[in-house]
């Protein structure tokens, strides 16, 4: 009653926090990029017919369709995604701005183009599996996600998200046969000038059974993260990952991403480190392999036995993993991790069934379209 309506309370302050922020970072920054796109209408009517040079720099031209690790539940964002790059890449606009690799008379500073309000970005499906019987608890996940993006709001983007987690067993205690992720996530990404970006994410969702859908399963997570470009082959990152579980509310996100050429990359970033390295590129494609850690697991409200009491269940774990991701030229990308999961917890809040999981094997495939 009294708890459940603080939490509540608390949550919804989180979430008008967030949107408070985001709304003042707008208003500082609108000003800074009008004084900007004025500055590059200047000198693309000084320039002339004088050609462009390219700047060769080790960051691709496109991070976002490279290597990307696989998305998990909403309850654990990524620090670096493809829509944070889901992704994990560098934001494009960190990149030189798209003029410096333009020639002069594809600029039509005139014209009048149609800007639609809403436009398909990008759509995925996947499924994950963590073989268990008996009381080695066994999930398996199928996850879909669609991205749309509002071209006259640029780098805002809106991601509604739709997981089924089936599990198999624990017989030792009574977990439902499915719970299940909801959420939309709505983040903006911002360049604040040539060293320094910063992008904010906020995903209400429900995370239940179907059967406790109370306050008890409802979760906002989100992420608030700052880039600052230090070199051409080295940036970092600083933030933080708002997870709003019941073992872990909010995680630091640190590190640093270093290029060592343009087809590797080494992401030493808390909590998801990765290395990729590319292995194959030609016409028609380009396969990168990684090896990466996450971490793991997610908090739902459950109605438990027949008594039908309700309750929270959290799941935690520890990956490591290794993947291989086929970028295509149609813009189709296939990704495929194999992986150890190990440290796994069962927790309730009522304390009432917990227990130590055995390691177990990870399979996870996702098609990005």
């Amino acid at each position: 009653g009294i708890n459940s309506g603080m939490l509540f309370q608390s949550k919804q302050a989180v979430f008008r926090g967030i949107a408070l922020c985001m709304l003042i970072l707008s208003s500082l920054t609108s000003a800074a990029n009008a004084q900007k796109g004025a500055s590059s209408l200047e000198e693309a009517e000084t320039r002339g017919s004088h050609p462009l040079r390219h700047r060769t720099i080790f960051m691709p031209r496109d991070p976002d369709q490279e290597i990307r690790q696989i998305s998990q539940s909403p309850q654990v964002p990524n620090v670096l995604d493809a829509e944070s790059r889901e992704a994990l890449g560098i934001p494009p606009q960190l990149l030189d701005e798209a003029e410096d690799w333009a020639e002069p008379e594809e600029e039509c500073l005139d014209c009048e183009t149609f800007v639609p309000l809403i436009a398909h970005k990008s759509a995925s499906a996947s499924t994950t599996w963590l073989p268990g019987s008996g009381d080695d608890l066994g999930i398996f996940t199928l996850a879909l996600s669609e991205t749309a993006e509002f071209p006259r709001w640029e780098g805002f983007t809106v991601t509604p998200y739709f997981g089924v987690h089936y599990l198999d067993g624990p017989v030792r205690t009574d977990l439902p046969a499915r719970v299940y992720d909801t959420s939309v996530a709505f983040r903006w990404f911002n360049k604040v000038n040539e060293k320094w970006s910063y992008e904010l994410e906020v995903a209400p969702g429900v995370y239940s059974d179907f059967k406790n859908v109370t306050s008890d399963s409802l979760r906002i997570t989100g992420k608030g993260l700052a880039y600052y470009v230090h070199s051409r082959s080295k940036q970092f990152v600083l933030g933080v990952v708002y997870l709003d579980r019941e073992d872990i509310m909010l995680l630091p996100a640190a590190g640093m991403i270093m290029w060592f050429s343009e087809g590797s990359r080494l992401e030493l970033i808390f909590p998801k480190p990765k290395f990729t390295y590319r292995v194959e590129k030609d016409e028609s494609k380009e396969r990168w392999l990684y090896v990466a850690g996450e971490f793991g697991g997610g908090s739902w409200g459950i109605r438990r036995g027949a008594a039908g009491t309700d309750d929270i269940v959290t799941y935690s774990d520890l990956r490591l993993m290794g993947g291989v991701e086929t970028k295509h030229t149609n813009g189709m990308i296939s990704q495929f991790e194999i992986g150890y999961v190990f440290s796994r917890k069962l927790e309730y809040k009522s304390d009432v069934g917990n227990y130590d999981i055995s390691p177990t094997g990870m399979l996870r495939y996702q098609l990005t379209f």
